[in-house]
């Protein structure tokens, strides 16, 4: 870590569906000195996405969502363009990362938004998939993201240090991002916390309670001469903030086991998260499922995701679904990755090809 200038770790082992092993190392603020704690919250970054794809599941496997129906059929934002490859995306599709969108596009360019190809055709990594399919699962439950996941998932699984949306209680144990070794004060919601929480003691609403639309109202007042950046708050595809041991106990879900609660997703469902919908090249034995990547080539199937928030957090997690075993890593700054790669290698005996994958891979048309 010292070499890396990696302030900070987090990390959990489980084995046979059980959390066996917690452990954290160095700081959450390389400026002060405060320590990482076992309950120390950090952006989980990307592997927000398939704790957001569980609870798109359970709301299949309630009738609420279908997995196959467009969704312009349940919402269409305005800021998409006109275009007959958008209006066939499907829940599936953005799970399973087909839908064609890029990672990140421009509301205000509409061209940026544009699909590369016919959904369900090809492999292209995006988080405006998933950021649509938020704002198709606020329409349906007409609850916010963490409130939502709160009732689906975080409370029954006893997550109870997981989170989408930042707010004044939990403040204090976010760790910092760090880059270059140092801490960055100004990073995401840390920089504009301050004058959010007043607006939400004013109109006597959460933060955690908010939909998208009073993100968006919120931005309007801080700055309203500026366009507001939709992602930049709570978002499916990567605000997610956690402990290790919190994100351990989701893996766990996602393993087989012989009793399930009834708040989980049956088998059928489970077994369809890592099962391959797509390959990420052909050829290759690297595919994603729904919400994860698996790893074909390990001696036994493997289901994962890595995370990245500007190269001031970066995490990874995996799970052997038939053993129940699994890893999660959480660490502060960008530099983390090597030593996650490092951990993966020395815990599971695996190499990961999604390590050195390409997530927009070229095409053959």
């Amino acid at each position: 870590m010292r070499l890396a200038s990696l302030p900070g770790l987090s990390m959990a082992v489980i084995k046979r569906g059980n959390l066996v092993w917690t452990q954290v190392h160095g700081v959450v603020n390389a400026g002060t000195g405060a320590a990482v704690r076992t309950d120390t919250l950090f952006e989980a970054a990307s592997m927000s996405k398939p704790v957001f794809a569980y609870g798109m599941l359970q709301l299949v496997e309630r009738g609420k969502l279908e997995l196959d129906r467009p969704l312009v059929d349940y919402y269409r934002p305005s800021y998409l363009p006109r275009n007959p490859d958008i209006d066939r995306i499907t829940a599936r599709h953005v799970l399973a990362h087909t839908s064609g969108l890029p990672n990140w596009g421009d509301e205000n360019k509409p061209e940026t938004l544009q699909p590369a190809f016919s959904p369900g055709r090809y492999f292209r990594y995006s988080g405006e998939g998933y950021f649509w399919l938020q704002l198709v699962a606020e329409k349906i439950t007409g609850k916010g993201l963490d409130a939502l996941m709160r009732e689906l998932l975080f409370e029954p699984a006893g997550m109870t240090r997981s989170m989408f949306a930042w707010d004044e209680e939990h403040l204090p144990d976010i760790s910092f991002g760090h880059r270059g070794g140092k801490a960055v004060a100004s990073h995401g919601m840390r920089g504009v916390m301050n004058l959010i929480l007043p607006r939400a003691t004013k109109w006597g609403k959460p933060v955690r309670d908010w939909m998208h639309e009073d993100w968006l109202r919120v931005a309007a007042e801080l700055q309203p001469d500026a366009p507001p950046v939709r992602v930049r708050f709570q978002n499916a595809a990567g605000s997610l903030l956690t402990t290790a041991s919190d994100y351990a106990r989701f893996v766990s879900i996602v393993c087989e086991s012989p009793r399930r609660a009834s708040w989980e997703i049956t088998d059928p469902l489970r077994r369809a998260m890592i099962t391959k919908q797509i390959a990420v090249q052909q050829g290759v034995p690297l595919a994603w499922g729904l919400g994860w990547g698996l790893e074909l080539g390990a001696p036994r199937l493997r289901f994962a995701h890595e995370g990245n928030n500007e190269d001031l957090f970066t995490s990874y997690a995996t799970g052997d679904a038939a053993r129940g075993d699994g890893l999660v890593i959480l660490t502060n700054a960008g530099s983390g990755f090597g030593i996650v790669q490092r951990i993966t290698r020395a815990t599971t005996g695996f190499d990961p090809l999604s390590f050195i994958a390409n997530m927009d891979p070229p095409r053959d048309a």
